[in-house]
């Protein structure tokens, strides 16, 4: 036996209560009597019966009231087998791993805020199945689509721009692997989340676009950085030396451009917004996130513990039955007193 609610079991103490009082109201009864008239006429004054009765009516109360608590606690017993449906979408974030995202205009860096608001979605997620994949000039899946969000989680602590070596920006390539991950989804409500600060050194947000219509795909843009930019460090065994150069020995400062991005997530059906904290970018994220239509996307078998709280309730009735008809008093001339 198992309990649902144990932590009602504190009002056992109005047994205890209960119990007290009645003993205290006999007792104060009793003397009242005495009071009232001489011992010798209380049998025809009070033609009651012994306490015996008392006692019983008394424990039967005490012990609907028992069962009665004990219902509450939800008292568990036994198994059932039980079919439990999930319902969900299919998102895939797209993360921006070009060295730009190194840049600390937002703190602590680009890529630091984009990873923490990916790791508190997936916190929200509850049936939604999500993927991570990350991208320069190349794409790559790191988890394909999953309820394990703590692999996810577990890339996200880890994630530098160093993983990927083609450096750049390619947004053709991030939704041709965010539809290869789709591919074998039959989820009809298919969400790409893009981050990224923008910049594009390929010139492919048309040819992603195009791979979005062909696979009928909702991508939500969010932009990270500022229009004011900074500088891009370098970092030689993770540890910064300077910032980027250009050609001609100037600090290359990068700046959030947000334009491809709110392209592609207007021709897309989707939306764009720029992430200032992650609590408001969460909330935007989720917020969108609610106007897709949920698909079943598993039926699973699992067990669970019948609720017996209706044995005890029917007990405790059947006493508070019993309790009622059972009088104090004697049967006095074929009438109560």
């Amino acid at each position: 036996m198992q309990w649902g609610e144990i932590q009602h079991i504190g009002w056992m103490l109005i047994l205890f209560i209960i119990i007290t009082l009645s003993v205290h109201v006999y007792r104060w009864r009793e003397r009242i009597k005495k009071n009232f008239v001489d011992a010798h006429l209380l049998p025809v004054i009070f033609p009651i019966t012994s306490s015996k009765r008392y006692a019983f009516k008394l424990t039967l109360g005490c012990l609907a009231i028992f069962f009665i608590i004990l219902a509450y606690m939800d008292p568990l017993y036994g198994e059932k087998e039980v079919n439990v449906k999930r319902e969900g979408i299919d998102m895939v974030f797209l993360l921006d791993l070009s060295s730009s995202m190194n840049a600390q205009d937002v703190a602590p860096s680009r890529l630091d805020k984009a990873s923490k608001l990916i790791s508190e979605t997936l916190h929200q997620l509850g049936g939604d199945r999500a993927a991570l994949v990350v991208f320069a000039a190349n794409a790559y899946t790191i988890i394909p689509l999953t309820n394990d969000y703590a692999a996810i989680d577990s890339y996200l602590a880890n994630m530098n721009t160093e993983l990927i070596s083609n450096q750049g920006t390619d947004f053709f390539h991030a939704m041709n692997e965010a539809a290869k991950v789709f591919k074998n989804s039959a989820n009809s409500s298919q969400l790409v989340v893009l981050i990224s600060d923008g910049e594009d050194h390929e010139d492919s947000t048309n040819q992603a676009i195009k791979v979005a219509k062909d696979n009928n795909l909702f991508v939500l843009s969010i932009g990270v950085g500022s229009q004011k930019g900074a500088p891009i460090p370098t970092y030689y065994n993770g540890i910064q030396e300077d910032f980027k150069k250009d050609q001609y020995g100037n600090t290359v400062v990068t700046k959030l451009e947000d334009g491809n991005l709110k392209k592609i997530a207007a021709a897309t059906s989707g939306a764009y917004f720029p992430l200032t904290t992650i609590q408001e970018g969460l909330s935007n994220l989720m917020m969108y996130k609610t106007r897709l239509s949920k698909n079943e996307i598993a039926v699973a078998k699992t067990k669970d513990m019948n609720h017996v709280y209706q044995w005890f309730l029917a007990f405790a009735v059947a006493l508070l039955f019993i309790e009622l008809l059972t009088s104090e008093y004697k049967i006095f001339n074929e009438r109560k007193h």
